[in-house]
């Protein structure tokens, strides 16, 4: 064991009395955030302009204390969910490759059927896969490919079904919001929106009802409207008063809400947003406790396109379908626990990939050689020493 776990113990201790004055300070703040959703619940017209300023959630037209129950459970429809992993391209490796492995699961309640499942792998190695103008595709521009395979894997899937009630499931965003972070010389942003609602685009032509399941979220948009909208919608008093605090996170704010019952709906502030808004694919989002009655509250963030949100049949069919997923699976969706077990690539199949790598070349004539660094890294990490 390498890592001096003893020198860590004080820290650990400390980090721990800071996390537990931290959710202290968030149990307060939390009966604040709550008496100010049904306070200024009325004020979501007045605050949306402000809201952008702040990259503060973006009230529709529903009220902000809005409480809806579970729909009732259509008797069938179809569930099709997706994920997807990757393995990055190794400089140091024997070849320079990419593998991205889309998993997913096709799920008819009602039916009787066994799940479809199905697995689609890809190998990137030519220059085309490899690069974006002088960028390596790894890290961030690796992670837009692979979104990309899974919104149009699953709309190849939608496509093959029958008509009838068809929800597709995306574990995560809808955004692609890695897309801000990209170095300037990779693939213009647009492009890569463009292909991606180009997908979403097949998914609506189908009738299906499209949306994002994010487990456990992180976002801090609606407490700092709430914030704003407790500051009389002043952009600057916000940016004081948030300055040297971490912001509440939302799913506190609505731990509250009743088994199966969603929140009001709300408009994404990410500027990518506004780019699926010129396409008809404006990103909304609302809250969901898909716990069953009597357990702890389980809150994820749901995301729907406008055309899901602003029509009743899919959007009752995208509330009531998490929830009933989310039952089979303990607070989860059935068909993205299946889909991420799917798409996961082992230890092991790394390693038979690459030994399938250098057999290969090999065979072409071509000796594998590692770098010296991970060469030695094969060496150290196998519990030997040179």
């Amino acid at each position: 064991m390498t890592l001096p776990l003893n020198e860590l113990v004080a820290s650990v201790e400390r980090m721990a009395k800071v996390l537990a004055q931290r959710e202290t300070d968030f149990a307060r703040r939390k009966q604040e955030a709550r008496r100010w959703l049904k306070e200024y619940a009325d004020q979501g017209p007045v605050l949306r302009t402000a809201a952008q300023d702040v990259n503060a959630a973006i009230p529709t037209d529903e009220p902000l204390d809005a409480v809806v129950p579970t729909p009732p459970v259509p008797d069938r429809f179809t569930v099709v969910g997706a994920d997807g992993s990757t393995i990055p391209p190794d400089r140091h490796g024997a070849a320079l490759y990419y593998v991205i492995n889309i998993g997913s699961l096709v799920y008819r309640h009602g039916s009787g059927e066994r799940p479809q499942a199905r697995s689609a792998p890809f190998l990137g190695y030519e220059q085309k896969d490899l690069f974006e103008g002088t960028a390596l595709v790894a890290g961030n521009l690796l992670d837009v490919r692979r979104d990309q395979a899974e919104i149009e894997h699953l709309a190849e899937r939608v496509e093959e079904e029958p008509k009838g009630p068809t929800l597709v499931l995306v574990d995560g965003t809808l955004l692609l919001w890695v897309l801000e972070n990209l170095p300037p010389e990779a693939e213009g942003r647009e492009k890569k929106v463009r292909r991606y609602l180009g997908a979403l685009d097949r998914i609506r032509e189908k009738g299906a009802a499209v949306a994002g399941f994010i487990s456990r979220p992180r976002h801090t948009e609606v407490s700092r409207l709430l914030l704003l909208a407790h500051l009389g919608g002043d952009v600057e008093r916000v940016r004081q008063a948030e300055r040297g605090r971490l912001p509440l996170p939302d799913r506190a704010v609505f731990a509250d809400l009743p088994a199966g019952a969603r929140s009001a709906l709300f408009a994404s502030p990410n500027k990518i947003n506004q780019m699926y808004a010129s396409a008809g694919h404006e990103v909304w989002f609302f809250y969901l406790n898909v716990a069953a009655e009597g357990e702890e509250p389980i809150v994820a963030r749901v995301e729907v396109p406008v055309w899901v949100a602003r029509s009743d049949d899919l959007l009752s069919l995208v509330h009531a379908g998490v929830v009933a997923q989310s039952r089979i699976a303990g607070g989860y969706p059935y068909v993205l626990a299946r889909a991420d077990e799917l798409a996961y690539i082992s230890g092991p199949e790394r390693q038979r990939l690459q030994e399938m790598v250098e057999t290969a070349l090999l065979r072409a004539g071509l000796p594998p050689s590692l770098s010296p660094k991970a060469y030695f890294k094969t060496l150290t990490r196998a519990g030997r020493r040179w």
